[in-house]
């Protein structure tokens, strides 16, 4: 068997069935009620606002904790129970026993069967895995701490509460005596760190926090990256690990007192698009930052254009325009990657939304469109070579990022067909503002840009929403498609999914040049040739070193 963490360590009654003599006896008590007193930290957890119409629904409901239809990545989660917390967001804010009784009657029944859930990843236990006993950890004793004065919370149900946390923080500990790469142990050492601090009395607390601080330290170093990025290069992922952090740094003053803590919140803030929102890179989601950002330090965000070399991320913006580049690497982790099969690919917005969007991150793992549309190419704003795969080495490149008085450039190559796709992206900052995108690959290619609209032909190019694309030049042909994607709603602050509509531009040779005009109201009149861009009369000329226009110029290297 290969194991997915370590070999299944799960000590039987010091883990798994802890008695309640043992459990009496490490908590220095005489009896259960004498532990439901919660003279304690408080948790270090938000609970949920508005969600007794939730917590109504569970009421009642018969729950199959075994039910392995759930989806293979789904059954995972289920067992976090972070389903079960308007229960404990309910009985916060309305004090009604009811939801004590509902919480009591689910967690036992999970308790009670947990031991007999089996999982469809090969060498990965449902319940005694990094992922799950942190996020129960942080749940359960988000609910101990509101539980602890309500009759209706039965002591056997309070006592398993508490053998939960404190086997999985002895699971913790000895799974994670060295480091590893990925979001996995980072964020259960977190854990492992607040549950020491919550339970001082435990005679092994002490080395639990010894063990979380190293990790965590461990993982500052060489985890995150020298911009501040998460090693996996996604903004959700980013985000669950910043929060644990933030757990763990509000605990201890030396894990405050690292570069890296501040650095992980400028990494977010370099991100942030203008209407407050980072996009939904590799396995991720939409990320709405100003919350988390404003419980870090203060970071400065830089103005204009910039580099997350580190990560290997361009961010292009001025004057309420936007664009990010992804030119990174594949990278691994413990289960499978969050990478996706792109290189190059970009993400265009204004003040008032997404303006060029890509598939992002799925709604769950199971989703049949995983693999075939979130990660893949054809997901993503990028060159779609027909026939070939993607290769996940795709050694992708930075050749050149310029910021200047009047335009931006990005170029960069990478290797993931077999032959080597180069881009070059110019952003000319001076009004009319646009991008002229450049690609040259060896090969018959698609050049595809995803929209939030059906294209609707304009002129010599092609409309969707608040964006315009103009080809130099006629493509072979010209293919449409489809697919969801989460949406940010910058009202609500919310992404559901919606669609969006691919424009494919097909051309034997694998050259184009393509300007990307954002405009609002009705579409400018443009024209593009391999060398210039005219907008509604003004026009731009470009080499291979450089831009002018009139009598404005800009020069970006090399010889004319």
């Amino acid at each position: 068997m290969t194991y997915v963490e370590k070999p299944p360590h799960v000590h039987e009654t010091r883990m798994r069935h802890i008695s309640d003599e043992d459990l009496l006896a490490a908590l220095g008590a005489a009896g259960v009620a004498e532990t439901r007193h919660w003279r304690r930290p408080k948790p270090l957890w938000d609970l949920g606002r508005d969600e007794v119409e939730a917590a109504d629904a569970l009421i009642g409901q018969e729950v199959d904790f075994l039910d392995r239809s759930r989806g293979r990545s789904r059954l995972y989660g289920f067992h976090y129970l972070r389903w079960m917390m308007p229960l404990v967001s309910a009985y916060a804010r309305t004090g009604d026993p009811v939801y004590a009784k509902e919480w009591d009657r689910l967690f036992t029944r999970w308790y009670d069967t947990r031991d007999q859930v089996e999982g469809d990843w090969p060498g990965l236990d449902v319940v005694w895995y990094s992922l799950g006993v942190w996020a129960r950890s942080m749940h359960v004793n988000a609910a101990l701490a509101v539980f602890a004065e309500e009759p209706a919370l039965s002591d056997g149900c309070w006592a398993r509460m508490l053998k939960t946390v404190i086997g999985g923080a002895r699971w913790a500990a000895e799974e994670h005596d060295e480091f590893r790469h990925g979001n996995w142990q980072f964020v259960c050492a977190c854990e492992l760190l607040h549950a020491a601090t919550l339970y001082p009395e435990l005679p092994e607390a002490a080395s639990w926090a010894g063990v979380a601080r190293a990790r965590i330290l461990d993982h500052l170093e060489r985890d995150v990256r020298a911009d501040g990025g998460h090693h996996e290069r996604s903004p959700g992922y980013h985000v669950m690990v910043l929060e644990s952090l933030q757990r763990a740094v509000a605990l201890d003053p030396e894990i405050a007192e690292h570069p890296k803590v501040a650095a992980m919140h400028a990494w977010l803030a370099a991100l942030e698009a203008p209407g407050g929102w980072v996009p939904h890179l590799q396995d991720s989601g939409v990320v709405w930052p100003a919350e988390l950002l404003a419980k870090g330090p203060k970071v400065a965000v830089p103005e204009g254009s910039h580099l997350l070399a580190a990560s290997a991320y361009a961010v292009m913006r001025s004057a309420g325009l936007y664009a990010v580049v992804n030119y990174g690497p594949y990278v691994g982790h413990e289960l499978e990657p969050h990478s996706h099969h792109a290189a190059l690919d970009f993400v265009l917005a204004d003040r008032d939304g997404p303006l060029a969007w890509e598939a992002g991150g799925p709604p769950s793992y199971d989703d049949p469109g995983y693999y075939d549309w979130y990660q893949a190419t054809r997901g993503h704003n990028t060159l779609l070579v027909p026939g070939q795969d993607y290769t996940e080495d795709r050694r992708a490149e930075l050749d050149l990022f310029v910021t200047g008085e009047h335009a931006d450039v990005f170029a960069g190559h990478h290797h993931g067909y077999a032959r080597r796709h180069d881009r070059r992206i110019v952003f000319v900052r001076d009004e009319p503002s646009y991008w002229l995108v450049t690609d040259t690959i060896d090969a018959e290619a698609i050049w595809q840009l995803h929209g939030l609209e059906p294209w609707r032909p304009h002129g010599s190019g092609y409309v969707s929403g608040r964006v315009l694309v103009v080809p130099a030049g006629p493509p072979d042909e010209v293919v449409h498609g489809n697919g969801p994607a989460r949406i940010p709603d910058q009202r609500t602050r919310t992404a559901e999914y919606g669609e969006i509509h691919s424009l494919g531009l097909r051309r034997r040779d694998g050259r184009f040049t393509v300007a990307i005009v954002p405009f609002h109201g009705e579409p400018p009149e443009v024209t593009v040739t391999e060398s210039g861009v005219t907008i509604d009369g003004t026009t731009d000329t470009f080499s291979a070193y450089g831009w002018s226009r009139g009598e404005s110029s800009q020069h970006w290297g090399g010889d004319e």
